[in-house]
């Protein structure tokens, strides 16, 4: 290719894209590129007729830009400057940076003369060139039109002496100070003032900036004490600016207080304290500002007295600054909360214990003695602070907690307790038991054996048991203590309950029964069936009903109905409120809830059971399916009882194995999913790739089935859906919907591919991405107009990312990735995770939309970055996973072991987990119930800590 041929391509723009052009590029020779083409080239990209196809002239630009890298030459520098005065936007932005590329000092006078130019953006272009590049020889001359009355270029003079600095630029600066408008004033004082670019010539600066400090313009005032103050000493700040803080103006006093954070003298710290009163408001906050800043001890006292300010801004203000630089380690703040919580006024003690709540102590120096003083203080300011004091002290309460336990106030025992459930410390049993037995507030004893349920420790349910029996009155909170603790051995004695007079208490201990799988007493519970109270005799068909045991009479209806073993256990599964049931040869049936696995029953299904009760279920074709090792989807109906699964059925090392899911059926509105606000805008995007990820049972189908009903409610649109199978059915509302089920509907999933593309949609729903064929299609189809819904098995976005990359053949990829930059729109990666604080479950999800930044590193494979660039975008709508997590963790949803399993960065979690030996837990008493004397005995005998104190109860005192 010679010069003329490169013309004639650049000129005619064929390229449709930018990797087009890449190729052009590449196979230009460097000998057609000289800086005769160069400057022909430079006539094409300037021509107006021609930057008419927006398209042709971007690209062209981009040729131009990056052939003329190629082609240096100082020649070249003169054509640059003068074409960037008839360049337009695009055009300009490719020649700016070739200009000092292509530096010609003898020349700069071109440049200079740009400076003069009334056009605002040609001035801008030439000061940023000359930023870099700037002669003295060319300062001389902008120094000179400075000085003139009707120069338009003072401010670009300013930004370019400024960034060249010694002593032309300073001359420079002095002159626009001295010739240029108030706002050109302001901006070269801005430039005087700033300490890196005067380095050297501090004393000279503030020669030119004293002038200003006289200025008619109190704008150039302000500008001309900042400056000041940035330069110069201590002594010379308060000789010639400490008479504007007792200015008229109040720009001028705060601009003088901003001026004082440059000090940390006692003589600097007691001028911001007399203006802290002095105010007004505005002023006040400058101050605080100001002692921010600082950031040193000395700046406590005016801090405190701030707390106590009766302006609200004023105290809120002071508050987070101590808050933020106690955090920080940049101020010894525990013993100003200290003295704050004595203080005599409820606002200061409120602000307490806001910063106690989040400021650390590294060195343990605080809560001992804040302890100690909370004891003296009002009910509220030990509850606000409890929080905190759990934070900071961790598990080194214990041993003090134990001691408030036997205080004679019962609001302080009820605090202990309080504290103690917080911290789940298995050292504090022994003293939770005694409480328990012995304190005689009813509240108290209650919540310790709350607290010790929540322990989990197996070797407290003797003595929770011994609790269950020897007093009637705490009954019901040691039955939900057994189910926390998961006490199925203590069965026998829950069972002793179901006789008992209170009606409540029997129906508790069915509860209790029934949530440990006690399936061994329902030779007990069976007789309840009879019982004259209703909610009992109901409460006990219930819990026969979950053991899948046979009971007669009308409320069997739907067991007698499902004749199949299969279909019995399917109700009981659904009746306890799991999720799955898993049928393996040589175990158990199992179900799933809540993350959790449990027997069913407990009887072992040989290999050829679990085929008896799969096979009547199974078309030959899926039999064959089966022998040929590969797995069998389809659904499951329990027509009696009204229940649709989702069935996975598997060769495993014993056998036959398989998996019904429960399909809920219930379409879910999407504002009830727990789902950031964002996610249900990407039902109105109009196309692209949609991902949904996340692990098995994480709620994929649920989101996805959400979508879909939010675009079928608000948008005229065609949806298909290609599902495996259908759960959720959606009737036709304001779009029209077409679910297609493998097997029932279609062959072969591939088929239905094909075929899609011809049904004119609008939306299609491919459901699980797992496959090199699948996902090409949903990539072509998302890259050709449709919007495109797919769920992957990620934790997290960057993976799914990686995912469907890896799927393709090394030598595709690169492609790919970039098919996938231009067509991917989101991708939501989803847990559910077990509450803490309620029953159920709920939904952390990590969001990514797709922008420039995030399609430029998917374009480069370097999609392990993307996390950094979610982190920074939260104010889009995007949200990494751990920040999700720990969100949840702290707001006391979630547990930190849940948060932590399901986290990337698990070291993020390990700062929430106290330190510490392995708990010491005292031994349990025997099985039988002690007498009351020996029983007092056990509880004394219990340690707070270590084991070598703990004994048994004395078998020879029963």
């Amino acid at each position: 290719m010679n010069g003329k041929e490169l013309l004639k391509q650049v000129k005619a723009a064929p390229w449709v894209n930018s990797k087009e052009l890449e190729l052009f590029l590449a196979g230009v020779p460097p000998e057609a590129v000289t800086a005769h083409e160069i400057s022909e080239l430079l006539e094409l990209i300037c021509h107006q007729r021609l930057a008419s196809d927006l398209r042709a002239h971007r690209l062209r630009c981009a040729a131009f830009k990056q052939l003329a890298d190629a082609a240096r030459a100082p020649a070249l520098f003169v054509p640059l400057v003068r074409a960037i005065k008839r360049a337009d936007p695009q055009a300009r932005a490719a020649i700016l940076p070739l200009i000092a590329a292509n530096n010609s000092p003898a020349d700069h006078g071109e440049l200079v003369d740009l400076l003069k130019s009334p056009e605002g953006e040609l001035r801008k272009a030439a000061s940023a060139v000359l930023q870099q590049l700037a002669t003295p020889a060319a300062l001389t001359e902008i120094e000179g039109l400075a000085s003139a009355k009707s120069f338009p270029g003072r401010a670009e003079a300013a930004d370019i002496a400024g960034r060249c600095g010694g002593p032309r630029g300073l001359a420079l600066l002095q002159a626009v100070v001295t010739h240029g408008s108030s706002l050109e004033r302001a901006r070269a004082l801005r430039h005087l003032g700033d300490r890196a670019q005067m380095e050297g010539h501090a004393a000279e600066a503030l020669r030119a900036i004293r002038p200003a400090l006289a200025d008619e313009d109190a704008r150039v005032v302000a500008q001309a004490i900042e400056a000041y103050s940035g330069l110069c000493e201590e002594q010379e700040y308060f000789e010639h600016l400490a008479p504007f803080l007792s200015a008229a103006n109040v720009e001028l006093v705060r601009a003088a207080v901003r001026g004082l954070r440059q000090f940390s003298t006692p003589s600097a710290i007691s001028a911001l304290s007399r203006k802290l009163y002095s105010g007004p408001g505005a002023v006040r906050l400058e101050v605080l500002n100001a002692l921010e800043a600082i950031a040193s001890n000395e700046i406590l006292p005016p801090l405190v007295e701030a707390l106590a300010h009766n302006s609200a801004p004023v105290r809120t203000r002071a508050g987070e600054i101590l808050s933020k630089l106690g955090r920080a380690g940049k101020l010894d703040v525990p013993r100003v909360i200290i003295w704050l919580l004595r203080s005599n006024k409820v606002q200061v003690r409120r602000m307490a214990v806001e910063i106690a709540r989040s400021v650390p102590d590294p060195n343990a120096e605080l809560w001992p003695r804040l302890l100690d003083y909370l004891c003296d203080e009002d009910w509220w300011v030990r509850e606000r602070v409890k929080d905190s004091i759990v934070a900071m002290a961790g598990t080194q309460l214990t041993p003090f907690m134990g001691r408030y336990l036997k205080h004679r106030h019962k609001t302080l025992r009820r605090f202990a307790v309080d504290i103690l459930a917080q911290l789940k410390d298995a050292r504090a049993l022994g003293a939770l038991v005694a409480t328990a037995r012995e304190d005689d507030d009813w509240w108290t004893r209650e919540r310790a054996i709350e607290t010790i349920g929540n322990l989990g420790d197996q070797r407290a349910v003797p003595y929770v048991v011994d609790l269950m029996r020897r007093d009637q009155e705490v009954q019901l909170v040691c039955l939900q203590a057994l189910v926390d603790l998961g006490a199925r051995t203590a069965s026998p004695q829950i069972a002793e309950l179901l006789a008992s007079a209170d009606v409540d208490v029997r129906v508790a201990a069915l509860r209790t029964l029934d949530e440990l799988q006690a399936i061994e007493t329902a030779a007990q519970v069976q007789p309840l069936l009879n019982d004259p109270e209703i909610a009992v005799a109901r409460k006990a068909k219930e819990v026969l009903l979950h053991w899948n045991i046979a009971l007669g009479g009308e409320d069997t209806a739907a067991l007698q109905q499902a004749t199949s073993l299969l279909d019995r256990m399917l109700i009981g599964m659904e009746r306890a409120g799991a999720d799955d049931l898993i049928l393996c040869a040589e175990r158990p049936p199992c179900v799933k809830k809540m993350g959790r696995v449990t027997p069913l029953a407990e009887t072992l299904f040989s290999a050829k059971e679990v085929a008896a009760l799969l096979t009547p279920h199974l078309t030959l074709a899926q039999v064959e399916e089966l022998k040929e090792l590969r797995d069998v989807d389809f659904s499951h109906e329990v027509k009696s009882a009204e229940l649709r699964f989702r069935v996975n059925v598997f060769q495993q090392r014993n056998g036959l194995g398989a998996v019904f899911r429960t399909i809920k059926g219930e379409l879910p509105a999407l504002e009830k999913l727990g789902l950031p606000p964002v996610v249900a805008k990407l039902g109105d995007l109009r196309d692209g790739l949609v991902l949904v990820g996340g692990p098995t049972g994480s709620g994929k189908s649920t989101t996805l089935a959400a979508l879909i009903d939010h675009i079928n409610r608000t948008s005229h649109r065609h949806v298909i859906c290609l599902e495996d199978p259908i759960e959720f059915v959606h009737a036709s509302k304001e779009s029209l919907i077409n679910q297609r089920e493998l097997g029932t509907h279609t062959a072969t999933f591939n088929t239905a591919l094909r075929s899609t593309l011809r049904q004119d949609p609008d939306v299609i729903l491919v459901g699980e991405m797992r496959d090199l064929e699948t996902i090409n299609f949903a990539l072509t189809a998302a890259d050709t107009g449709h919007l495109v819904f797919g769920t992957v098995h990620t934790a997290s976005a960057d993976t799914a990312i990686d995912r469907l990359i890896s799927a393709f053949p090394p030598r595709t990829q690169d492609q790919m990735r970039f098919t996938l930059a231009e067509s991917l729109r989101a991708v939501v990666c989803q847990y559910l995770i077990k509450r803490i604080d309620d029953p159920g479950r709920i939904l952390a999800c990590e969001v990514l939309l797709n922008n420039d930044a995030v399609a430029n590193l998917i374009r480069k494979g370097k999609a392990y970055q993307i996390a950094s660039v979610v982190a920074t975008a939260s104010e889009q709508g995007m949200q990494l996973m751990d920040s999700e997590l720990m969100r949840l963790y702290r707001a006391g949803v979630i547990g930190l072991e849940d948060a932590q399993m399901k986290a990337i960065d698990k070291k993020a979690f390990d700062e929430a987990r106290g330190a510490g030996e392995a708990p010491a837990v005292p031994p349990a008493p025997a099985a039988e119930q002690p007498r009351p004397a020996a029983a007092a005995a056990a509880a004394a005998a219990l340690p707070l800590a270590g084991p070598s104190s703990a004994r048994r109860p004395n078998p020879a005192s029963r």
